[in-house]
């Protein structure tokens, strides 16, 4: 029997069932459920809690995003009504944070710095289980479930919230349907299962331009002419030391410093330090530049067997947060993963209950010829019966590009061109309303020429809450308000 609760109250008798409609996808989008209610008697609001039962069995919770009226002949019918998991609430706030060599655990969980405990304490982690260790990653004011995907992409993980809003994170080569397909089980309605295969979007030789990492300190070593007075040097440096002639040089600011204060200048972005006229080494000198290079992450992997099969199809990824060839080398295999492949998608419909997005289930065909592992990506479910629900399963074995994946990387373009650092300060301004009462007293006096006087008073509340953050010590009484009065007549 299904029942349909609003904020843990049922409410299935004002359901129009015919109408419900749930739509459960992969991470990298969100669940929805969409059904008509009858009259106007109970109308959820938006944000109001929402679960679906059959029987016992949770098999939706989330929020109402979306309520429109719906009218005939000037006479109001009910209302149609859309709801989103609870991926809507996880996503209330951006991830501002980078992590080197952790766990993907402890990204996720640690109860100071993971990702859930920081950033949305609303939510439990009991079925995260991801020991595998991140060289790096970095999240520049990403929202959760977007830091989730981006992390489960570089080390072949999946994850979902399910509708006890708890957060499901693991390695999606062991998350197995309950069930498979074949021409005989019984497992699918007959006749409903398509397959087709195509080419459009393999990709078998990646490069990776990412940002740039520290090197290791090195020397580059010149010889003077006695004319040249700029030295080139490969990389921008920090840490930079010049000695000429084995003597150790004091260094300034191109463009910034005064030449005659320093014996050099060096110009970080144009990679050279410079030499005064009046100051050039002889010919003959030694000039040593020592410093530590910032090196740009760049690498090349490609899937020879996808290349003899297909030939050689190239894609590039440019992300400046990518800041280790580690990190690089990761982003590169998840795409390759993805992508090597033709793309084979299927789709079948089933009463069988237990699917879940996300889910590796098998599919052997003798009729179609296929033998082959497939990813579930996408379920719909449908009332078949007032008891029964149909599921309708579409299916991918290998990478596909969705409109929502076009959305996602042209609105986080700019993100990718950034890299947040660990000291950045954060300049955080709150508003505080506060109420101020005057009180003004007026006496008109019966005789003439006699001065009036007018007496102000004021009163005010100090701050109710102390303050989330300061820089002294908070004192109220130091609050000070000041009025001027220019003329009274």
């Amino acid at each position: 029997m299904l029942d349909l609760k609003v904020n843990g109250v049922s409410k299935a008798s004002i359901v129009d069932w015919k109408t419900l409609i749930k739509t459960e996808v992969l991470t990298k989008e969100v669940d929805t459920l969409d059904f008509e209610i009858k009259g106007s008697k109970f109308v959820p609001k938006l944000g109001d809690d929402i679960t679906l039962f059959d029987g016992a069995l949770k098999i939706f919770g989330g929020v109402v995003i979306e309520r429109e009226e719906k009218v005939l002949g000037g006479i109001l019918l009910g209302y149609a009504i859309r709801c989103k998991d609870y991926t809507h609430l996880l996503d209330k706030k951006l991830v501002i944070a980078s992590y080197v060599n952790k766990t993907a655990n402890y990204i996720i969980k640690d109860p100071t710095y993971g990702i859930i405990p920081q950033y949305a304490p609303g939510f439990t982690t009991v079925n995260v289980d991801a020991p595998k260790i991140v060289p790096s990653i970095s999240f520049n004011y990403e929202q959760i479930s977007r830091a989730l995907t981006l992390l489960a992409d570089q080390i072949y993980y999946d994850w979902y919230v399910d509708y006890n809003k708890d957060i499901h994170f693991f390695d999606e080569e062991k998350y197995t349907a309950p069930f498979n397909i074949d021409d005989t089980s019984g497992n699918h309605i007959w006749g409903s299962l398509e397959v087709n295969s195509n080419l459009l979007e393999v990709k078998n030789s990646i490069f990776v331009r990412g940002g740039e990492y520290k090197g290791a300190t090195d020397v580059w070593k010149y010889t003077a002419d006695g004319q040249q007075r700029i030295f080139y040097v490969p990389y921008k440096l920090t840490e930079i030391e010049v000695r000429r002639a084995g003597v150790v040089q004091t260094i300034g600011t191109d463009n910034i410093t005064n030449p005659l204060l320093v014996d050099i200048l060096y110009n970080f972005d144009e990679k050279l330090i410079k030499f005064r006229e009046d100051n050039k080494p002889s010919a003959g000198t030694l000039i040593e530049i020592q410093g530590r290079p910032f090196i740009p992450v760049i690498i090349s992997l490609s899937d020879d067997a996808s290349i003899s099969t297909y030939g050689e199809y190239q894609h590039i990824i440019i992300d400046k947060s990518i800041i280790s060839r580690e990190e690089a080398r990761e982003v590169a295999r998840g795409e390759l993963k993805k992508f090597a492949s033709s793309v084979y998608e299927a789709s079948f419909r089933t009463l069988n209950p237990g699917l879940k997005a996300g889910q590796k289930i098998h599919i052997k065909s003798n009729l179609r010829g296929i033998d082959r592992w497939f990813k579930i990506n996408k379920i719909i479910t449908q009332i078949r019966t007032p008891n029964e629900l149909e599921y309708e399963v579409f299916l991918i074995a290998s990478g596909t590009t969705t409109f929502t994946d076009i959305m996602i990387d042209l609105l986080e373009q700019n993100k990718k061109t950034i890299k947040v650092a660990k000291d950045e300060v954060l300049d955080k301004i709150k508003t505080a309303y506060e109420t101020t009462r005057i009180i003004e007293e007026l006496q008109t006096a019966t005789a003439k020429n006699i001065p009036e006087s007018i007496s102000i008073s004021e009163s005010y509340d100090n701050y109710k809450h102390t303050p989330p953050f300061k820089w002294a010590p908070y004192d109220p009484k130091s609050a000070r308000l000041r009025w001027s009065l220019s003329s009274w007549s």
